[in-house]
C-alpha cells in the first residue's frame, strides 16, 4: 500500500516536472519568436518620421502630480 502511494506521488511529481519544462521551452521560444518580429518591426518603424501622440511627457507627469500632492497637503494643513 506504502509503495503504490510512493509509486503514485513519484508519478504525478515527474507528470508535474515533465509539464513545467515544457512550459518553459515552449515561453523561451514563443519570446525570441515576439522578439524577432517587434525587432523586424521597429527597425521599419524607426526610418518614419515620429508623431506625436498626444501623451504628456515625463516631466509633465511629474509636475502634475508635484503640484497634486502640494494641493492635498495644503488642504489637509488647514483643518
Amino acid at each position: 500500500m506504502i509503495g503504490e502511494s510512493v509509486n503514485f506521488m513519484i508519478t504525478g511529481m515527474s507528470v508535474v516536472f515533465m509539464f513545467l519544462v515544457i512550459m518553459v521551452l515552449v515561453l523561451e521560444a514563443q519570446g525570441k519568436l515576439i522578439n524577432y518580429f517587434i525587432a523586424s518591426e521597429e527597425s521599419v518603424s524607426s526610418n518614419e518620421p515620429q508623431i506625436n501622440s498626444g501623451k504628456p511627457s515625463e516631466a509633465k507627469k511629474v509636475a502634475i502630480i508635484s503640484a497634486a500632492v502640494k494641493h492635498h497637503i495644503e488642504e489637509n494643513s488647514k483643518k
